[in-house]
C-alpha cells in the first residue's frame, strides 16, 4: 500500500521571509569578525538605551548566527523587548519563539499574545501567523471566520504568506465557502512571490483538477520547485507522481529517493512507504531492521496518519521478522 497524497495545508511565516531582513543578512557579504563584535557592542549600547530597531537586530544576529555563534536563546529577549518598544516585526518573532519553544518555553498563548502585538500594529506576517493560531485554537479559541478575516487583512497588506493561507482557507472551506478557482488565484499569487508552499498548494489543486483544468505536468514541476527548499509535502507529492508516472516519466528509484528526502524532513506517509519498500524488497534491499525503524517513525510523526493501521501491521511482522533473522546468526 502506497502512502496517501498530502492535500493543502497552511503554514507559519517568519518576516524575514518576505523582506524584513536586516541589510546585513540580504547584502550576502560576510562581515569580519571584529567588525561584527562591533556592529554587536554599538547594537546591545543601543538597545539598553531602548532602540527598538537595535534590539530586534540583535535578535535576528543571534537567531541566524550571523558572526556570532547561534543562539535562539539569546535571541527571543531581544526581540521581545523590540516588540515592547514598538518594532512590530520583533513582536512577530517573538510570537514565532514561544510558538515553537526556541528559546523559551513553549506557550501558545504567548505566541498569539505577541502576535496580537504584531497585528494591531500592522504587521501582516503577524496577522497571519495570529490566523493559524485561530484556525488551530492555539492559545486562543478556535474561530475560522476571524482567522479568515486575519488573513484577507494580512494578504491586502502585501504579505504572500497571508495570500496563501487566505487561499487554503478557501480551498479547505475553514471560515469562508469552499471556492477553488480563488483559492488558485490567491496561490498563484503568492507562488508568484516565492512562496513555495503556496507552489506545493497550487501543485495539489492542479494535479486534482480543483479549480482549473487537471494538469500532471504542471502539478509535478510546482512540487519540484517546492521540494528543492525542503517542503516536505511537496516531496511527499512529488515521489507519489514519479512513482505512477504520472506527469513525469515512472521512476521507481528517483521516487524512493524522494520518498526518503521527504521522511527525513518529517513527512509521515513517505516513510511508511520507504519502510514498505524496505519491507517487500520493492525498490530496495530487503531489510526488516531498516523497515521496522522507518515504520516506527512513521507511527511517532503522526500517528493518526491515513496509514497508522497499516503500519502498526507492518511494524510488528517487520520487528518478528528482524528478531528471527538475529536469532537465526
Amino acid at each position: 500500500m502506497k502512502g496517501a497524497f498530502r492535500h493543502v495545508v497552511l503554514a507559519l511565516a517568519a518576516p524575514w521571509l518576505i523582506g524584513a531582513a536586516p541589510a546585513e543578512v540580504l547584502s550576502g557579504h560576510v562581515a569580519k569578525i571584529d567588525e561584527k563584535a562591533d556592529l554587536v557592542g554599538d547594537l546591545t549600547a543601543q538597545c539598553a538605551q531602548d532602540d527598538a530597531d537595535a534590539c530586534f537586530r540583535l535578535g535576528t544576529i543571534h537567531a541566524e548566527g550571523d558572526g556570532v555563534p547561534q543562539d535562539q536563546t539569546r535571541a527571543t529577549p531581544f526581540f521581545a523587548k523590540g516588540c515592547h518598544l514598538g518594532n512590530l516585526k520583533g513582536c512577530t518573532m517573538a510570537g514565532l519563539a514561544y510558538g515553537s519553544g526556541q528559546g523559551v518555553e513553549r506557550s501558545p498563548e504567548h505566541a498569539a499574545s505577541y502576535y496580537a502585538l504584531a497585528c494591531t500594529g500592522g504587521e501582516p506576517t503577524g496577522c497571519s501567523n495570529l490566523g493559524l493560531a485561530y484556525v488551530n485554537g492555539d492559545g486562543v479559541d478556535r474561530d475560522e471566520a476571524y482567522a479568515t478575516a486575519l488573513f484577507t487583512q494580512a494578504c491586502d497588506a502585501g504579505s504572500r504568506a497571508g495570500c496563501a493561507n487566505l487561499g487554503a482557507s478557501y480551498s479547505l472551506g475553514k471560515g469562508v465557502p469552499r471556492d477553488q478557482p480563488r483559492a488558485a488565484d490567491l496561490f498563484r499569487q503568492a507562488c508568484d512571490r516565492d512562496d513555495q508552499h503556496a507552489c506545493y498548494n497550487l501543485g495539489v489543486l492542479y494535479r486534482d483538477g480543483l479549480g482549473m483544468r487537471r494538469d500532471y505536468r504542471r502539478a509535478v514541476s510546482l512540487f519540484e520547485q517546492a521540494c528543492k527548499v525542503d517542503d516536505a509535502s511537496a516531496c511527499g507529492n512529488l515521489a507519489m507522481m514519479v512513482d505512477d508516472g504520472r506527469g513525469t516519466r515512472k521512476d521507481r528509484q528517483r521516487s524512493l529517493g524522494l520518498f526518503e528526502k521527504a521522511c527525513e524532513l518529517g513527512e509521515a506517509e513517505s516513510c511508511f512507504t520507504l519502510g514498505r519498500a524496505y519491507q517487500t524488497g520493492n525498490g530496495r534491499v530487503h531489510d526488516n531492521r531498516r523497515a521496522a525503524a522507518l515504520l516506527k517513525r512513521t507511527l511517532e510523526l503522526a500517528p493518526d496518519t491515513p496509514s497508522a493501521e497499516s503500519a502498526r501491521k507492518a511494524l510488528a511482522i517487520a520487528r518478528a521478522a528482524a528478531g528471527q533473522a538475529e536469532d537465526g546468526q
